[in-house]
Parts: structure tokens; sequence; C-alpha cells
């Protein structure tokens, strides 16, 4: 959709996203991989990522005491207790080498990461062939608004999408450029930082399909401005913050650009070819 130049107001002095060295990154599910983004965006939000603490690997013991109270509630019977009981205290022998090779992972392999990234990333993510709808990716699904203005000639599915947008870019921005403060955990003076690693996956990013494993595609925030609107079958590429500032454009004028969309949607009818449809098949059908 046409962008309307006359309704942004933006200050040439106020810097925008600063680019990256690529336009694309191609993530295989390795965190070490795009790391160097984080030291390139810099900001509050990745100034702690080189003294953050690794990840611990729990003793086979405290492995136990964490087993047994989950599962020993779901025995049915004395016996089923009994049985699992005898197994974990033939445990610790039988999970001495598992125990030895993991910290051996942890030590050498990915002494410069978690030693739990890599195999999460993968076979718990990108090698999962389900499809991701439901199975691996949450969803949002935003409530009426009851303070929406009433007078408006906008419908409030407009109204809420035009916020909706306006806030996300806000904080979009905030995580691109690295100004966002870092989460941390515990007492105000005591605070722990937390890892902002996956930060950087958040926005500008695609799982793209692949047979037995997909990959990642993040794309460089400072080169695209848009989002996508979907409606009735049809998408729709609508800009909705400023190219040289990255600020959200005005309300009204995200709300006249989505207005847009939906009277277009509406002209043109039910998209037959029905291309959403592709989100739903699991991935190896997807990549073919």
């Amino acid at each position: 959709l046409a962008r309307d130049e006359s309704a942004v107001l933006h200050s040439s002095e106020e810097p925008g996203i600063k680019p990256w060295p690529k336009p694309v990154v191609i993530s295989n599910g390795d965190y070490r991989a795009e790391a160097f983004l984080e030291k390139h965006i810099g900001g509050p939000l990745y100034a702690n990522q080189h003294a953050l603490p690794l990840l611990p690997i729990p003793t086979i013991h405290e492995s136990l005491e964490r087993l047994l109270p989950t599962v020993l509630p779901l025995a049915r019977n004395e016996q089923e207790k009994k049985n699992l009981l005898d197994a974990t205290n033939a445990f610790p022998y039988q999970a001495k080498e598992l125990q030895h090779r993991l910290s051996e992972r942890k030590d050498v392999a990915m002494k410069d990461s978690s030693w739990l990234q890599l195999w999460w990333n993968t076979t718990g993510y990108l090698q999962v062939r389900d499809p991701v709808v439901v199975n691996v990716s949450y969803f949002f699904q935003f409530s009426d608004d009851a303070t929406l203005p009433s007078y408006r000639h906008y419908s409030p599915g407009v109204m809420r999408g035009a916020s909706i947008l306006f806030a996300a870019a806000e904080f979009r921005k905030m995580v691109c450029d690295g100004s966002l403060p870092c989460e941390t955990i515990g007492k105000r003076d005591s605070k722990i930082p937390l890892c902002s690693t996956a930060f950087k996956y958040m926005f500008n990013t695609c799982r793209v399909p692949r047979r037995e494993q997909d990959i990642v595609k993040l794309y460089d925030p400072s080169n695209h401005t848009h989002c996508i609107v979907a409606r009735k079958g049809h998408f729709f590429a609508v800009d909705f913050v400023d190219k040289v500032t990255s600020n959200p454009l005005p309300m009204s004028v995200l709300e006249a650009r989505l207005q847009e969309c939906v009277d277009v949607a509406d002209r043109m009818g039910v998209n037959p070819l029905t291309l959403g449809i592709l989100t739903s098949s699991d991935r190896d059908s997807w990549a073919d």
C-alpha cells in the first residue's frame, strides 16, 4: 500500500536502527553463530551477555530429588511405586557414563554457550515435523477493548489493530536498537540479569520449512518497515514505522491503512487460493 509521506512526522536528528553487517542471517539453531549481532547492536539489552554464568548441570542426586516428587504421585498402585523407587535406586550407577558425557559436552564442545541450547533449538524445535500452529507456535487473542471511542468512523477491529501496531512498533525499536533494559530477577538491590539472546529473533524473523530441519532467517530490521496484514485470505504489506527513525507512524495513518486493507479484501471477497493453509501443514510437506 502506498505511503502517505505527508502524514509522517520525524526528526532528521533522531537516530534510527543501526544497519546490520549482513542484510540476512541464516540460523541453524546454534545461538553462537548469531552472537555477533548482540555485540553489533549493543545497548542495555545486551550489556550483560558476556558476564552471564553458564547453565549448570545438576548432579544425578539433584536430578532424582526433582524427579521423584513428580513421578511418584502418578503411580496407580503400590507395585508401581515400588518399581519406580527400585529404578531410581539403580539410576546413579546406570547414568554415570551419561553424566560424564554431559559434563564433557559442557566443558568442551559447548564451553562458550549453554550445553542445552543447541539440543533445545534443533531437536525440540527446528526438527519437529508437526505443524507449528498450536503444536509449536503460541498465539495471542486480544479481547475487545471497551474503552475504544464509539464516535470514530473506523470499526473497533481497525482501531484496536492500529493501537496494537503502534505499541508493537515502539517495543520493536527498543529491541532492535538495544535500548530495552535487560530483564532481571531478584530483589531491588541484588538483581541478577537474564540472558537476552532470544530477543533478536523476535522481529523480522521467519522460520523457513526444510526437510528434516527448518532454518531461521533473520532480516536486518533497518531495511524493513512493514508488517503483514491478513484478511479473507488476502495478505497486505503495510508500512507501520518511519523509514528514518523507526518510530511508529501516527495512529491516524495506521487506522487509515488498516481500513484500506479491509476495504480491498472485502471488495475482492474470500481468496480461493487459501495460501495461509500452508501454515497448518507438516513441515516436510510444506518444504516440498
